[in-house]
Parts: C-alpha cells; structure tokens; sequence
C-alpha cells in the first residue's frame, strides 16, 4: 500500500497566491474554504497557500473551522467512486484520505488509472494515425510534384539523376509513413479494445463513462 502511494502521489497543483481572492479572504469564511478543499482533494498545506493569498489584505486564515470543514469535506472525496474518477481523468493524489477510506479509495483510483492508460494510448495510436496519413499525403504530393518535372524535355542528365534520386526518397518516405499508418491502426484496434474491456469490467462497479 505504502509502494502504491509513492507511486501515485505527486500532489495537486496549487495556485500558490490565486487560491484566495481579496473578497474571499476579508469575507473569512474558513469553513467554506475547509469543506471545499476538502471535497476537492487538497492537502492540509493549502491552509498555506490561503495564508500566502490573504496576507496583502491583512486577514490570517482560522485553522480551527477550516480544518474541522475540511474533515467533512474529505468524506466526500475518499470515496471509491471519486478515486476512479480522479484516477481516470490523470488526477494526481496528495494523501489525503484516512487509513481506512484511503484503501477503497486507492483501489478504485488504480482502476481508473488503467482506464486512463488505456485512453492515452488510444487517443496516441490516433494522433499516430493522422500524423502518418498526414506525411504519405504530402510525400505523395512532393513525388507528383518532381514527376512533373522530370517531363521537361529541356532538363540535362544530371538534372534528371538529381530529380530521379529525389523522387526515390519521396516514394521510400511515403511507403514508411503508409508502413506508420498501418502499425498506428494495429495499435488503435488494440486500445479500443482495451477501453472496451475496461468499461465492461469496470462500468458495473463504477457507472458509464
């Protein structure tokens, strides 16, 4: 479980002196703030953060209503359904949840992740896909290009070689990015199918995605 936590953990991104505007601060509702830090998962250092932003007007955070909102928030968020949803939009996770809730909870957060794993590498296969048909095309269009000029009939021998070599390249480069093409599609199929998998699998336990 410990191996699992390092893993995974790498800590939400903070705002640093946005997390807090000026009406919130002087406005000081630290159990609002709690209860909503809470329920999005931030680590008790974000009462620093708010520190950070509410220093210029002169207003220092209550730790005592926050962190007490911030626990009922908390229970919100460590649950099964937020960890894989948190894991399958690539969320990071700061540690946040209690011995107990932070087993279920990183349980479903793997799940997740392998659902979001297999999302990435679908949407890399068709990024792939579109990227070799994309180079075919304009290789293709290159090679027409050079045909063309090597039908003019005022051209000298080395010209013709040079043209001639070019057009080999192009067509050498065309039938590697129609080669990427195809190991692109090999490698969507086998993603779609993953997703597919990990949505029957999962879809029960989790809901629909």
């Amino acid at each position: 479980m410990r191996l699992l936590i390092s893993v995974l953990a790498g800590g939400l991104l903070l705002a640093g002196c946005a997390t807090m505007s000026k009406e919130s601060c002087l406005q000081g509702d630290w159990a609002g703030a709690g209860f909503k830090d809470g329920e999005a998962g931030h680590p008790q250092s974000r009462l620093d953060d708010h520190a950070k932003a509410c220093s210029k007007s002169g207003v220092a955070p209550d730790p005592v209503p926050y962190f007490a909102a911030r626990a009922q928030g908390l229970k919100l968020f460590c649950t099964p359904g937020r960890g894989f949803h948190e894991g399958r939009q690539g969320n990071a996770y700061a540690e946040v949840c209690p011995d107990g809730p932070a087993r279920d909870f990183l349980a479903a957060y793997a799940d997740g992740r392998l659902v979001h794993a297999a999302g990435a590498r679908l949407s890399q296969a068709e990024s792939d896909r579109s990227s070799a048909d994309n180079r075919a095309e304009k290789r293709d269009r290159e090679a027409r290009g050079v045909e063309d000029e090597l039908r003019n009939p005022v051209l000298n021998d080395e010209q013709k070689r040079e043209l001639r070599d070019r057009l080999n390249r192009l067509r050498s480069e065309r039938r590697a990015a129609v080669e990427d093409g195809r190991r692109a599609d090999w490698a969507k199929r086998d993603a779609e199918r993953e997703v597919d998998d990990l949505e029957y699998r999962f879809g029960p336990i989790y809901g629909g995605w």
